[in-house]
């Protein structure tokens, strides 16, 4: 081999390497977490601050063609976190503060479209046509996101919705949620009947 044709092949290789060092450090972001009913209202979640300290947001992805932001209000304290991370240039990833909460504080996540006007919540009272348009989960970290509660939201009002809780995707760090089945409060009932049978039986004896 000529020492051109060397050149060359060597100049292709490392074109090469550098094409695909380039595209591994793009991130590489999942789709959202899917809303397992699909077409249905999700459950209204009941979000609390897991501890004292501040509440981080990071921005996971969207499917909205509105331009929509996301806020928090702290029902606590009655101090709303401003608006944060718009859908349509903000890349995933990006984290911001949303402010300095005590645990247990009672939260809520609100979602601003501008687009239409409105604004939605987590809390249906807070929302514009009344319904809940958060979905949370479990988020067990990843794509350079640390653990916490994935929230996914709709940005279209009952009637125009899909219900698919994908429009737009976060992830919060330092909330608890809670939405208890009724199996699941049914299932608490009865261990403290049983309970209470146990501690009878043991003061009659």
């Amino acid at each position: 081999m000529s020492t051109d044709k060397r050149g060359n092949a060597m100049k292709k290789a490392i074109l090469v390497l550098l094409v695909m060092m380039s595209i591994s450090v793009v991130p590489m972001f999942a789709g959202a977490i899917p809303h397992p009913n699909s077409g249905t209202i999700a459950p209204t979640n009941s979000f609390t601050a897991a501890f004292t300290g501040n509440i981080t947001g990071y921005f996971y992805g969207f499917s909205a063609g509105h331009t929509d932001y996301v806020g928090m209000l702290n029902v606590t304290t009655s101090v709303f976190s401003g608006w944060f991370f718009n859908n349509q240039t903000t890349a995933p990833g990006t984290s911001a503060d949303f402010g300095l909460v005590t645990a247990g504080d009672v939260l809520v996540f609100k979602l601003w479209d501008v687009t239409s006007g409105l604004t939605f919540a987590s809390n249906p009272s807070m929302s514009a046509d009344g319904i809940n348009h958060a979905y949370a989960t479990d988020f067990a970290g990843g794509n350079g996101i640390p653990a916490g509660i994935f929230v996914g939201m709709e940005d279209l009002p009952l009637g125009q919705s899909d219900l698919d809780y994908n429009d737009d995707q976060f992830v919060f760090v330092n909330v608890n949620t809670g939405t208890p089945e009724p199996g699941t409060l049914v299932m608490v009932g009865s261990g403290l009947i049983g309970l209470a049978g146990i501690l009878r039986r043991k003061i009659n004896l």
